[in-house]
Order: C-alpha cells, then sequence, then structure tokens
C-alpha cells in the first residue's frame, strides 16, 4: 500500500488541471474560427489540438509526482523505514533533490511526454466521438424517450469515457513501462529511453516493455469512466450554479 495516499491526494488536482487546460484551449481555439461552419469543420481537430497542449502541460506537473510515487512503490524501497526514518512523500521529495538536484525531479520526463502528449489528444477526441456516436444511436434515442435521461446519459459517460482510457492507453503502454523503470533507477543506470529498451530487451527480451499491459488496460476502464462522469457532472452543476 506504499506510495497509495499520495497519488489518491494529487490525481485530482492534476486531472484538475488538464481538463481545465483542455476547456480554456478549446474555447480559445472555437474563438479564432471565423463562421460556425468553420467551427464545425475544425471541431475535432482543435479537441485533438487542446487535448495534446493540455497533456504537454499536465506532464510537467505530473512528472515529480509520479517519480515520488514510484520510488516510494518500488522494489529499491521496500521497508517503510530508510535510515531509520520512515519514509514519507516529502521526504522522498528531499532525498530525490539533496542528491540530483531540481532536475532530478524531471527524471522519466521524456517517455512520459511521449506517453501523455498525443494520446491525451486522442484521448479527448475519441470521448467525444464516441459520445457523439452513441448520441445519435436508435438504441439511445429509444430509450431516452422511455426511461429516464439522467440514466441514459450516465450510461453515454461511462462507456465512452472507458473506451477513450484504453484507446488511448493501448498505444502508449511502451512508454508507460519504460518511464517507470527510468524513475525506479535510483542509481542513473540508463542513459535514455533508447538505452533503457536495448538494457531490457537484451535482458528479458520484447516483452518486458509491455509488462502490466493487461493490469494497466484493466484500470484504464474504471478509472477514466470515473474521469470523465466527474468532469461532465461537476461542468453541468458549475453551469447550473
Amino acid at each position: 500500500m506504499g506510495g497509495m495516499l499520495f497519488p489518491l491526494m494529487s490525481t485530482g488536482a492534476i486531472n484538475s488541471i488538464l481538463f481545465g487546460i483542455y476547456g480554456n484551449h478549446l474555447r480559445q481555439l472555437r474563438r479564432v474560427c471565423h463562421s460556425d461552419y468553420q467551427r464545425e469543420q475544425l471541431e475535432y481537430h482543435n479537441m485533438f489540438l487542446a487535448g495534446s497542449v493540455a497533456g504537454f502541460v499536465q506532464s510537467f506537473i505530473a512528472c515529480p509526482m509520479e517519480l515520488i510515487k514510484v520510488r516510494l512503490q518500488t522494489h529499491c524501497y521496500y521497508n517503510d523505514y530508510l535510515y531509520g526514518q520512515r519514509r514519507t512523500a516529502f521526504g522522498t521529495f528531499k532525498r530525490i533533490v539533496k542528491n540530483d538536484g531540481i532536475s532530478g525531479l524531471y527524471r522519466g520526463l521524456l517517455p512520459m511526454m511521449c506517453r501523455d502528449v498525443l494520446p491525451y489528444g486522442i484521448y479527448m477526441l475519441v470521448y467525444r466521438h464516441a459520445s457523439r456516436y452513441m448520441e445519435n444511436s436508435d438504441f439511445v434515442r429509444k430509450h431516452r424517450k422511455a426511461s429516464n435521461a439522467i440514466n441514459i446519459n450516465l450510461l453515454i459517460t461511462t462507456f465512452a469515457g472507458a473506451w477513450a482510457g484504453v484507446l488511448s492507453w493501448v498505444c502508449v503502454i511502451p512508454f508507460d513501462v519504460v518511464k517507470t523503470i527510468m524513475q525506479a533507477d535510483e542509481n542513473h543506470k540508463f542513459r535514455g529511453i533508447m538505452h533503457c529498451v536495448q538494457v531490457n530487451y537484451r535482458a528479458y527480451g520484447w516483452r518486458s516493455i509491455f509488462r502490466g499491459s493487461w493490469m494497466l488496460l484493466a484500470r484504464a476502464i474504471p478509472f477514466n469512466a470515473a474521469t470523465f462522469l466527474g468532469y461532465e457532472y461537476s461542468l453541468e452543476l458549475c453551469h447550473n450554479y
């Protein structure tokens, strides 16, 4: 359970930043369109671009947090105590800064950006496309008339969010594995992404860069469904307020 409290506290903040940047950038892109027709034609393009920008910015905020989380959870830190003192997120932060400087907090930033920048564009695009596809389906139209519209909206958001999470993660699993290996490497054995991949390929084969794939995908379904449910209903509450 080590390292669990810290990500629980930081995940909400990171997602707030991510969706805040996405929403604001998307509005700016819509404003530069000269007509409603142009806005409609460029809508998916703008969603992808806004999602990618949001992923880029949040990488710089999330990287130190993920580094601390990984250091708390990995095999190098199995013991609850280090040098007679109980391990904490703040203690890990101070130790990283003391040993590696501020730049040490951004170890694994490049694979993290590869994991987050374009995939977050795909993430937002797939969610919106899946939502609109389901909105226009005969099943939803039929049940929207026959039952509570709130339940149908809940169903659409849940499935679209889960689908977006799975598709955005499928193509970036190797980057996440490499990021985690590099961040867990306290002794700086790896010089960069390619060196990390080469070392692990020679030692364990090509499957080593896909370790934990099924767990990541299984996590993506409930996590992203819950993320978009929280996002949509928080947005609706704010608009109503």
